[in-house]
């Protein structure tokens, strides 16, 4: 009620009394004052009186004791703040609503809501996630339950680190935190929130205005990707990326849950992401079908997500990007080659249309080391025989260029050196940060990256097709040992 700038003479005792116990305090209906000795800790107080609606009142000691306007230092002092009560609390089991929220009313202006005032303080700044959730948590409660929440930020921080304490300390039930048993019991949750203030943030957390529904499925936690992105662009970006799937898991029903068989989380939400080889994400997008809010370039899904994810990561030129055969086209790599970026990654049979590749049933017969290359522009293909056929598709490669691996040799149970193309050599080595990245967020668990390409071989028969006004033509290039 009072500025920290204020004359210390200002200063005065506050007692807040609950509506319905004011007329029994002034009148002479317990002379000796016995029930008003509270001997307990005031930081402890009964959920009746801290829910109980209140009115400041001034005594007339406060009123002869008021000091002058020439006694005070020359400053403006605030409008004076009373705290009226809407009426008196109902009784426990009523079914009587309840009558509002305390009003904050001034001497020159009207009366207006908490969130109204919070909402006008803040106009002229940017607002973080963690300062709507407090605005938003708090209309929530409003629109929902008819009361405030008076949501802090002190509160909000607590209720938060109450979450990531939870993921250290698991119970079966989320109330046993404030259970007394030695085995559940958690002081460091129980000392800083009440459980029933707990379960009521819980119940009111949001981030958004309900009544501003858009066609986006994602758009209650839309602020949260947001921020999240916002954030992650103060590392700087590395020179090998990778974009795959990423799972967030959820066994609830949603429309935009997804299943994809293989991987280590099978059911929950899908995200596009974009991440460096080591593991860091730079962005990520909710797929949400066609509500996803990526461009749509025409070339298919896979492609747009790969240049989407490269125009709203604000991916500077001369990036390269690593992507499995979910996202690879030959189309992807000219318009990745236009915009300056470079592009590898596993192809699939069915998106090589004309390319004058050997029939695989061919291919299959032969030794594991053989290898295939094609070239055409800036573009380089190559098939490589491992355990299974391995086709990838670059633009980072000037020329083709091997290097050697080792494979198990059953028959002479030994290692074995095998030649291996060096573009493939490359994806293996920066392909699995998503998978990375998603490793080190479900800590603990057995998890390995799905991208990696085994398999063993002694011979290499290397086949390069170079670009003419003429027909495709073959060029032998000689075998490897």
């Amino acid at each position: 009620m009072l500025d920290l700038g204020d004359h210390p003479a200002k200063a005065c005792n506050i007692v807040v009394i609950p509506q319905n116990e004011k007329d029994a305090v002034l009148s002479d209906c317990d002379s000796d004052g016995s029930d008003m000795d509270y001997e307990g800790e005031t930081g402890h107080l009964p959920a009746r009186l801290l829910n109980a609606y209140a009115e400041l009142m001034q005594t007339d000691h406060d009123r002869n004791n008021v000091i002058s306007d020439d006694d005070l230092p020359l400053t403006t002092p605030p409008p004076l703040l009373i705290m009226k009560s809407q009426g008196p609390l109902p009784a426990r089991g009523s079914s009587q609503k309840s009558q509002g929220p305390l009003q904050a009313i001034g001497s020159s202006q009207k009366s207006q809501g908490p969130l109204q005032a919070i909402g006008a303080s803040q106009k002229s700044q940017g607002q973080s996630c963690r300062e709507i959730t407090i605005e938003m948590s708090n209309l929530y409660s409003t629109q929902t339950k008819d009361k405030q929440l008076y949501l802090s930020m002190d509160e909000l921080l607590t209720f938060y680190g109450i979450l990531i304490t939870s993921g250290y300390s698991s119970v079966p039930r989320r109330h046993m935190y404030w259970s007394l048993d030695s085995d559940v019991h958690n002081e460091s949750i129980s000392d800083t929130m009440r459980r029933n203030r707990f379960d009521e943030i819980m119940a009111s957390v949001h981030v958004v205005d309900n009544t501003k529904i858009t066609d986006d499925p994602f758009f209650k936690v839309r602020p949260i990707f947001s921020e999240l992105n916002q954030s992650y662009k103060v590392m700087p970006f590395q020179e090998w990326l990778s974009v795959d799937e990423s799972m967030i898991p959820y066994y609830g029903r949603h429309g935009c849950k997804q299943f994809i068989r293989g991987k280590p989380i099978r059911f929950g939400y899908k995200l596009w992401s974009l991440a460096s080889s080591s593991g860091y994400m730079y962005h990520m997008e909710p797929y949400g079908g066609s509500h996803t809010l990526l461009p749509k370039t025409g070339l298919g899904q896979g492609p747009s997500v790969v240049l989407g994810l490269a125009e709203q990561g604000q991916v500077p030129q001369g990036c390269k990007f690593f992507h499995d055969n979910l996202f690879t086209s030959l189309a992807l790599l000219d318009e990745m080659t236009k915009r300056g970026y470079g592009s590898s990654g596993t192809m699939r049979q069915n998106r090589l249309f004309d390319v004058p590749f050997k029939p695989q049933k061919d291919f299959k017969k032969l030794t594991r080391g053989t290898s295939e290359v094609l070239t055409q522009g800036d573009k380089l293909l190559v098939r490589w025989k491992d355990n299974n056929i391995v086709t990838v598709a670059t633009n980072m490669e000037e020329k083709y260029s091997e290097t050697s691996v080792k494979r198990w040799n059953k028959e002479r149970r030994a290692f074995d050196k095998v030649p291996q193309p060096k573009c493939i050599n490359r994806y293996n080595e920066h392909m699995g940060g998503v998978d990375l990245h998603d490793l080190q967020r479900r800590y603990g668990r057995d998890h390995r990256p799905a991208h990696l390409l085994a398999g063993s071989g002694t011979v290499s028969y290397a086949k390069v097709w170079h670009e003419t006004t003429e027909p495709w033509k073959e060029i032998s290039t000689g075998c490897y040992c």
